[in-house]
């Protein structure tokens, strides 16, 4: 997937976007965190600004208390 690095992800993009790697892997929330930071971000949670890192981090703890 291509991303803009000048646009911000929403929270509500990362939780869609968990969802659907928990599913495709069939994996818990943590693993899915762990692989979105390899796929989307390669390692590097500043890569597409700290409001995207934000909205990432407050998508996951969401997606815990579910």
């Amino acid at each position: 997937m291509k991303v803009n690095r000048g646009s911000v992800l929403s929270k509500e993009y990362f939780l869609s976007y968990f969802k659907h790697v928990m599913l495709v892997f069939q994996c818990d929330a943590e693993e899915a965190k762990l692989k979105t930071l390899e796929l989307l971000f390669r390692g590097d949670l500043g890569a597409y600004g700290e409001e995207t890192h934000k909205n990432f981090e407050s998508a996951y703890h969401d997606l815990t208390l579910l």
